[in-house]
């Protein structure tokens, strides 16, 4: 099981997600079970909250430090990949040129949280780590600019480059503007409302509406937004990264609050990422059904091949001159990480709402489907040569192991110096085991049956089995604390380990019932 486990480590969730829709797709029952996808839906449900919580999770410092280059990259870059894409693909292919930039402006934005899953247990350099996060929160709003730009143009033959460049501004601006006013009044309530449950005494009837509203926040913003025709993606964005702040100073005025909010935006965003990858490959196999064999189709997916290496080859070049001072790792590891996906995706599908043919639509999805899972697998062939490798999943997993048996030792051996009458210390060395994945199926069941028949403890007995337990969790704490320093190699393993011992403390401490 363990080694089982081990393996689907090595394995990025959007493959196994991939897949999963794509066996969806494929098995014909399952596949009437799931409606047309919808762009509009799929923005605000999905991508809404997945750039809510990706700028949530990084620093506004960082977005104000590197303000230049980001503007560089999700502007000046973007222009250039969209002109030089467009031009190469009308020559190439003898396709309509606006038809042709209407694919380059849908290849441009890129997903932070897609670009992490294929780095994974790889060394990121930092500053390439930082551009490719920055620039991936800001560049939707440029692709989504730009796709309406030549929207308009293949439709209506009208090329609108100044009202485009206005409507860029003014989305930019009203969607800044609009996140840092509504994060801020939404920040002021928030202080007043967890300050008002910090001094009460009752359950957690202030919780709710401080969880509710945080949950609620990137749907409400995005709708609200696009109601105002600015752009929804940077108010969501500015959004996260005031929420960062806030939370930043935030942490001790109501512990409980804040993580509970940050466990729920972690879950959150492995699904909603998740659930990109789940529609991508239910949608592969519908667009595949009926013409896995047409010219057209074949051509779709060498347009979106091609726009993939003209992305990777400009994105190389313009970091190489301007940021990374001619670094060619650094360059090539920028260029190669930036990985599409669910705006991608949905940029591709608000073609359905234009009054497009539908075999140019069918068109446009395949190439930017081919697009999306090549921005997968040759980075996560490459980046195995390109970037060296942190500690090994195993070997943190084993020493994981191996520091969590010795603090569970190092515990009992302390608590065996102290009286305890014999069934709390049954009970202690069960819960202790347990930590460690030691109980067997008898030992749980006999465990089970005891707890069904045991009667509640009375208020003194219940007071001295938490002394003690406090004191079995101190103990361990204490020995964790003794080997912090010479854990450095495995400091991923060592935080993750007290960060569960932690929990289980405030998990069977913070229980009303026995």
């Amino acid at each position: 099981m363990v080694v089982q486990k081990l393996y689907l480590q090595k394995v990025s969730v959007n493959y196994i997600a991939l897949i999963l829709g794509i066996v969806l797709g494929v098995i014909p029952f399952l596949n009437h079970l799931v409606e047309d996808f919808q762009s509009e839906v799929f923005m605000e449900l999905i991508v809404a909250p997945l750039l809510f919580f990706e700028g949530e999770s990084t620093q506004l410092y960082y977005v104000k430090r590197f303000w230049k280059s980001i503007v560089g990259l999700t502007v000046f870059m973007i222009l250039l990949i969209t002109l030089v894409s467009g031009f190469t693909l009308n020559y190439l292919t003898g396709m309509d040129l606006a038809f042709c930039f209407i694919l380059a402006a849908i290849a441009t934005p890129t997903d932070a949280t897609a670009s992490e899953s294929v780095t994974h247990s790889l060394h990121v350099p930092r500053k390439v780590a930082y551009y490719l996060r920055n620039e991936s929160l800001f560049n939707d709003a440029s692709g989504i600019i730009l796709l309406s730009v030549m929207t308009t143009w293949y439709v209506h033959r009208d090329l609108q480059i100044i009202a485009g460049i206005g409507n860029l501004i003014w989305a930019v601006v009203g969607g800044l503007a609009f996140g840092l006013l509504s994060s801020f009044l939404l920040g002021i309530v928030r202080q007043k409302v967890m300050k008002s449950y910090s001094l009460s005494t009752s359950s957690y009837s202030l919780n709710t509406p401080v969880l509710l509203t945080y949950l609620f926040t990137p749907f409400i913003l995005y709708f609200l937004a696009e109601e105002m025709h600015i752009s929804g993606v940077i108010t969501v964005v500015t959004a996260g990264l005031i929420h960062n702040a806030e939370h930043q100073r935030n942490k001790l005025t109501n512990p409980q609050v804040v993580f509970v909010g940050s466990q729920f935006s972690i879950v959150i965003t492995e699904l909603l990422n998740g659930a990109v990858f789940v529609i991508l490959g239910l949608v592969i196999v519908r667009l595949l059904k009926e013409d896995i064999f047409n010219s057209q189709t074949i051509l779709a997916i060498f347009t979106g091949s091609l726009l993939y290496v003209i992305n990777v080859l400009v994105r190389y070049l313009y970091t190489f001159i301007t940021e990374f001072r001619k670094d060619q790792k650094r360059a090539w590891a920028f260029s190669l990480g930036g990985i599409h996906g669910a705006v991608t995706f949905a940029l591709a599908y608000t073609l359905t709402e234009e009054s497009l043919k539908s075999s140019d639509i069918h068109f446009a999805l395949l190439a930017s489907s081919t697009l999306i899972i090549l921005s997968m697998i040759v980075p996560t062939i490459i980046f195995r040569f390109l970037l060296t490798k942190e500690v090994s999943d195993d070997a943190q997993v084993k020493e994981m192991q191996k520091m969590r048996k010795d603090m569970v030792d190092y515990a009992m051996q302390e608590l065996d110096k102290i009286y305890l009458p014999e069934p709390l210390r049954r009970q202690l060395l069960y819960d202790m085991k347990s930590q460690l994945n030691e109980v067997s199926i008898k030992d749980y069941s006999k465990e089970l049956s005891k707890t069904v028949r045991r009667p509640d403890l009375k208020p003194h007995e219940r007071e001295f089995r938490d002394e003690v337990y406090r004191y079995a969790f101190r103990l361990e704490r204490n020995y964790l604390g003794q080997i912090a320093q010479s854990e450095q190699e495995y400091r991923e393993a060592f935080l993750k380990v007290y960060r569960e011992t932690l929990l289980a403390e405030i998990l069977f401490l913070g229980t009303k019932a026995d």
